[in-house]
């Protein structure tokens, strides 16, 4: 008879089972290798990555970051969008600064404008106060010009003044010296500054502010300044003192405030 098992041919299960040869077990892998080595770098450019040597990527080793030698378009565009935006916020913190700035400078300066219309004043008169630091100065100055026509002149200021001439000129041009720098000094500080040092140190001045700078103010406080040599610089303030009124003011029509 037949045997059963002539007929009966041994087939593997599986195709993993080693009944194959290890010839038909090549040609598969390497056709995987080569799909694969295919749709790895179809897939990398899809993604929109560019790598610099297609060829010799090895699909079975994991990707290490490359620097490419382009830079995405999405990466450069992100830090220009913030560095815009925050350029932009900053540039309207310091807008904002020197608006707040402005306003605030505009303020004080009409503070400043308004101040002098605020101060008001009462009419005053001579102050013994003001006098003397006026006496200083004038006397200083009087000193300085002394030595200045010594010096030109060569002439003994001492031996002069001991041993004078029969009309006591060398008196009368020391007198006459102080008597020029005190109408100086007096006609050039209220002229210019509306006050002597002394007067500007006790808050007094020559007329009101309104009237500075205009001629008839300059003729009146000429006119004052030759009055008050002419009664010797202490007869008539003296007289004021004691009245308690601006006799020189009342003269010349120029008369003396000081800040209430």
């Amino acid at each position: 008879g037949m045997d059963p098992f002539e007929e009966f041919e041994f087939k593997p299960l599986t195709d993993g089972l080693g009944f194959h040869k290890k010839k038909s077990s090549t040609p598969p892998i390497s056709t995987q290798s080569e799909t694969n080595r295919e749709k790895i770098p179809d897939l990398i450019k899809d993604q929109g990555l560019e790598l610099i040597d297609e060829t010799s990527t090895d699909p079975l080793r994991p990707p290490l970051p490359r620097k490419s030698r382009g830079t995405p378009p999405n990466v450069t565009q992100m830090p220009a969008e913030k560095t815009s935006e925050s350029s932009s916020a900053v540039d309207e913190i310091l807008k904002t600064l020197q608006k707040n700035r402005r306003f605030e400078l505009e303020n004080e300066k009409a503070k400043l404008m308004a101040a002098p219309s605020k101060e008001s004043f009462k009419e005053s008169y001579w102050s013994i106060s003001a006098a003397i630091l006026d006496g200083m100065l004038v006397t200083a100055a009087g000193i300085l010009c002394m030595i200045i026509l010594l010096v030109i002149t060569k002439t003994n200021l001492a031996g002069s003044l001991m041993k004078p001439d029969a009309d006591y000129m060398v008196y009368l041009a020391t007198g006459a010296i102080f008597a020029l720098v005190s109408f100086v000094y007096l006609i050039v500080n209220r002229l210019f500054v509306g006050c002597t040092p002394g007067e500007w140190a006790f808050d007094q001045q020559l007329g009101l502010t309104k009237e500075h700078n205009t001629v008839d103010y300059s003729l009146r406080v000429v006119l004052r300044s030759v009055v008050t040599m002419a009664t010797g610089f202490v007869i008539l303030p003296l007289a004021s003192l004691i009245l308690e009124k601006d006799l020189a003011g009342q003269i010349s029509g120029v008369k003396l405030y000081k800040k209430a």
